[in-house]
């Protein structure tokens, strides 16, 4: 697309561009994108994450009138997480967890490694591999109350080793989230300095408009290069060598497998029920 990686071609023009998953818009200097399957909790499922960032974010690199990208989520939530019913339908047909591309590059997602900056604005919840999304994201705007959660970890979800978010708290934290599948509010997100800022609901989309049109005054090439010198520092200090995608996930335990049947047998809903029912959410909490 465009002229990455040595390729020169005609422009590809947003029009042209088609989406089941995601919503797309252009307005002057940004490119709003929104998370589009509200009807399942705007879940990850491999079709999002090729729209989104194999076809969008690559879009907003090969345009040089884009200086900012705005992710959002439709509908009631940011987004639940990870598609569970595709991953358990992998496992009722072949194994293993469903959408997982093998080919896919292994380490962080093409939202670390985009030029051009990206901000999130979130609300009410943000499931795991959501919340590992935002870990490569450079703002996050959220709003009053949105619980930030790896309850996934307990149960279907894996070691979420293929994250930087162990890089944003402490290890004592990140034990606490990621062995009983813990949680934290906005609030406290943005005393970890993850969050830039908490508002209320109805001020979350006019506080990301007025981060990107802040963003929008700097001249592309500066953001570019701060941007890239900012991350070529993490990565001196050893940043992505702890980013180990699925070493360990736990997969395919038997109790994992039985949890994956009871999703395709009786229901997401039902096996979120039984798998958080024993959990204290007072102990959970950071």
């Amino acid at each position: 697309m465009g002229q990455r990686d040595g390729y020169v071609g005609e422009p590809v023009k947003l029009a042209d561009l088609k989406f089941e998953t995601i919503q797309v818009e252009k307005k002057g200097g940004v490119l709003n994108i929104w998370l589009n399957r509200p009807e399942v909790r705007n879940a990850f499922n491999a079709l999002l994450h090729h729209e989104l960032e194999e076809v969008a974010l690559d879009y907003a690199e090969d345009d040089p009138d884009i200086k900012v990208i705005v992710v959002r989520g439709r509908g009631k939530i940011f987004s639940a997480g990870h598609d569970l019913v595709e991953v358990a339908s992998g496992y009722a047909t072949v194994g293993k967890p469903g959408g997982w591309d093998p080919h896919r590059r292994p380490g962080p997602a093409k939202t670390w490694y985009c030029s051009k900056p990206i901000i999130a604005g979130v609300h009410t919840y943000v499931g795991p591999i959501a919340w590992s999304f935002l870990s490569d994201i450079d703002f996050v705007i959220a709003a009053e109350g949105t619980r930030f959660s790896l309850e996934q970890a307990r149960m279907g979800g894996g070691s979420a080793g293929g994250t930087m978010l162990l890089n944003h708290f402490p290890p004592k934290v990140w034990k606490q989230l990621i062995m009983i599948g813990g949680w934290m509010t906005a609030e406290q997100c943005k005393d970890y300095g993850f969050v830039a800022r908490v508002v209320p609901q109805d001020q979350l989309d006019a506080e990301v408009d007025k981060w990107a049109q802040e963003i929008c005054k700097v001249p592309l090439a500066q953001l570019q290069a701060s941007k890239q010198n900012v991350h070529r520092q993490f990565e001196a200090q050893g940043y992505l060598t702890s980013y180990m995608r699925n070493l360990e996930s736990g997969h395919g335990g038997s109790e994992d497998m039985a949890w994956f049947k009871k999703v395709m047998d009786e229901g997401l809903k039902a096996a979120l029920k039984e798998r958080d029912a024993p959990f204290d959410d007072t102990v959970s909490q950071i």
